[in-house]
């Protein structure tokens, strides 16, 4: 008797295309560092705080000669239309408040103080290669009180550390490794140098950082510890 064979269905591979989506494709997943998602308006009245890293495996920052380098870079740095307000230098990373009066000019102005310090840090250590995480992060300040919060995280930013003197400095005074000595808000404390002068390492800050928080926030104290969030706490009036 003959045996029917019954028809089975045909399995066709796939066509292969040029689009879709395929697996493994696309930019890797990122481990670490700041995402590249868009940035907030950039506005010359809102100052911004940013922060950049040093890669790992580096050398501290928070000595004298690379101090000094860095505090050089800042110098030279400066722009009509880029201007860096206060600095604070810790081991591993940078804090800024920053002035930028477009998207570009804070773009290009980044661009070429991080060129500056990664030349001059890798001359000093006699070395090539990358020296700081490719990306850095920054917020808006955009209301009084987080311009207030932001100054007291950069300028007090050692005592968050628990560096109050590294390698060396003085207990109840600005933090020598930051703009402190620019710094008109401390609590019954002048300050040392006046910033924007000829040949001083920061600029004076617009309206927010100049004046305006001091009409309603208290002057900042020289103990006062920041948060372990920049720049969240609230500020006391």
């Amino acid at each position: 008797m003959r045996r029917i064979q019954q028809q089975t269905d045909f399995e066709f591979p796939e066509p292969r295309t040029h689009g879709g989506r395929r697996k493994g494709a696309g930019r890797p997943k990122r481990k670490s560092g700041v995402a590249h998602g868009a940035r907030e308006r950039v506005s010359r009245h809102d100052p911004r705080i940013v922060t950049i890293k040093l890669a790992q495996g580096l050398p501290w920052l928070r000595e004298w000669l690379e101090a000094r380098a860095v505090t050089c870079c800042i110098r030279d740095a400066q722009r009509a239309d880029f201007r860096i307000v206060h600095y604070s230098i810790q081991r591993d990373h940078v804090h800024f408040i920053i002035e930028a009066n477009s998207k570009s000019a804070l773009s290009n102005g980044m661009k070429g103080l991080n060129s500056r310090i990664a030349r001059t840090l890798n001359g000093i250590w006699r070395r090539t290669g990358r020296v700081l995480r490719e990306r850095f992060h920054d917020r808006v300040l955009k209301s009084l009180r987080e311009v207030r919060n932001a100054l007291v995280y950069v300028l007090n930013n050692h005592l968050k550390h628990g560096t109050l003197y590294d390698p060396c400095g003085v207990v109840g005074e600005p933090d020598v490794f930051s703009s402190g000595c620019y710094f008109d808000g401390w609590a019954g404390r002048p300050p040392e140098r006046e910033a924007g002068g000829a040949g001083e390492v920061v600029v004076r800050g617009g309206w927010k950082l100049s004046c305006g928080w001091k009409g309603r926030y208290r002057a900042v104290g020289l103990g006062a510890a920041p948060a372990s969030a920049a720049p969240a706490a609230a500020a006391t009036r």
